[in-house]
């Protein structure tokens, strides 16, 4: 990508272009990237004089329904005997949560701190129950073994079927913007916060149910894999049929012993002010977020909780999207490259 240098003062035909844009941004709010590529695209067409093809930016592909993804998960099978044996012990009260009509209809985050709560009270009741009951004592370790098990679907349901999750992935509310990108940073924390309830240390105690809630819900305020895939997917579908119409109409625009015509310094300024200013930055952006989660998606397409489909469309969209999008983006800049070096103009205004 272009480096953007200092710029020159601009001619007062897009100066006052550039102010009307300012103007209408602080009335209805900031432009996304598409606006700015339709604003880029109109501009060029009016210089070259020639119609550019509008090409349609599809959504992104639906996520496969929750109830497909679902993990089904077998409460305990506990006699009366273990269940009146259990009953000093703290797993006694949290075993019988869950035979109350709330406990039978939790959300997926509520029933990831319900497992999570079986499995830290386990050991101190099953180190108590040695003294006096061995037979049962042996029962409660293969209790655990198997609601660890359980622990690991609970979070797969978490992640594939939760509303904040399925939302955040697949249903952008806006494209990124150059500026104000919503709790950007604060959801890929968030989403890593999800990923670090697997670890051992999380594991040692249980879940924070208050905790878990705040971070489910930066994520769906921001819904920054969604905004992020569409955005790169509006970018991967715009400037590959731009790019092909330009090329021939650069091509032809003369700049004689690489000297620049007015037209060619015209459209080295329309580059500046709608690409470099405002396009490539939101590329940047991508790029940025981009790599900041690419750990987390090679991490989750390794675990063999979550369902094949869902691997899938995380594949789909932070893989072969992003290959779409960044040779897009190459291939347009290669093309300005040349038309510039051509006229000996650099890419400024």
């Amino acid at each position: 990508m272009f480096q953007a240098g200092k710029t020159k003062r601009p001619t007062l035909f897009i100066g006052v272009a550039v102010l009307a844009l300012t103007l209408l941004t602080g009335c209805f709010g900031q432009n996304t990237v598409k606006d700015s590529l339709n604003d880029y695209q109109s501009r060029l067409s009016r210089v070259l004089e020639t119609p550019l093809t509008e090409p349609r930016v599809a959504a992104l592909p639906r996520l496969t329904e929750g109830s497909k993804l679902k993990h089904d998960i077998e409460g305990l099978s506990i006699n009366l005997r273990e269940f009146y044996a259990i009953q000093d012990c703290e797993l006694g009260r949290v075993v019988a949560e869950r035979n109350t009509s709330l406990g039978k209809s939790q959300l997926p985050s509520q029933r990831l701190v319900y497992e999570s709560k079986l499995l830290s009270v386990f050991s101190s009741c099953e180190e108590a129950l040695r003294e006096t009951d061995e037979a049962l004592a042996n029962t409660l370790a293969d209790w655990k073994q198997a609601k660890a098990a359980d622990y690991m679907k609970s979070w797969a349901n978490l992640i594939q079927t939760s509303k904040e999750m399925r939302l955040g992935l697949n249903s952008p509310e806006r494209l990124l913007a150059r500026e104000n990108n919503k709790d950007a940073q604060a959801s890929i924390n968030s989403l890593y916060f999800l990923d670090d309830l697997l670890s051992s240390d999380a594991l040692a105690d249980s879940v924070d149910s208050s905790e878990l809630e705040t971070q489910l819900k930066i994520i769906l305020s921001a819904r920054l894999p969604a905004s992020l895939w569409q955005t790169q997917n509006t970018l991967a579908a715009v400037l590959p049929p731009l790019t092909a119409e330009l090329t021939p109409a650069l091509d032809n625009i003369a700049c004689v012993d690489g000297r620049p015509s007015d037209t060619a310094k015209i459209l080295r300024n329309v580059f500046y002010l709608f690409f470099i200013e405002e396009i490539q930055p939101v590329g940047s952006l991508v790029n940025n977020y981009h790599y900041k989660l690419t750990p987390l998606w090679e991490k989750w397409q390794q675990n063999p909780a979550l369902h094949p489909l869902f691997k899938d469309y995380l594949y789909q969209q932070s893989v072969e999207g992003f290959d779409k999008y960044s040779k897009a983006m190459q291939s347009h800049v290669s093309m300005w490259q040349q038309f510039l070096g051509r006229c000996n103009l650099s890419p400024v205004a």
